[in-house]
């Protein structure tokens, strides 16, 4: 609505360029601090385990 009484201005021309910059930079910050994080790390390797929920019998 605000774009029609802008008389003779340029449209806005919105850049993605800064939100992707930023999330590239946001991603390599978490994974330097993930890869520090684990050199630094004293504790054995702990392996991960997946449980999944036992099916219920159903009635007959």
């Amino acid at each position: 609505m605000y774009e029609q009484y802008r008389y003779g201005g340029p449209p806005k021309k919105f850049s993605t360029g800064f939100l992707i910059g930023a999330m590239l930079l946001a991603m390599l910050v978490i994974g330097g601090y993930l890869v520090v994080n684990s050199a630094l790390s004293h504790e054995p390797q702990q392996s991960v385990a997946i449980v999944l929920p036992t099916p219920l019998a159903s009635p007959k």
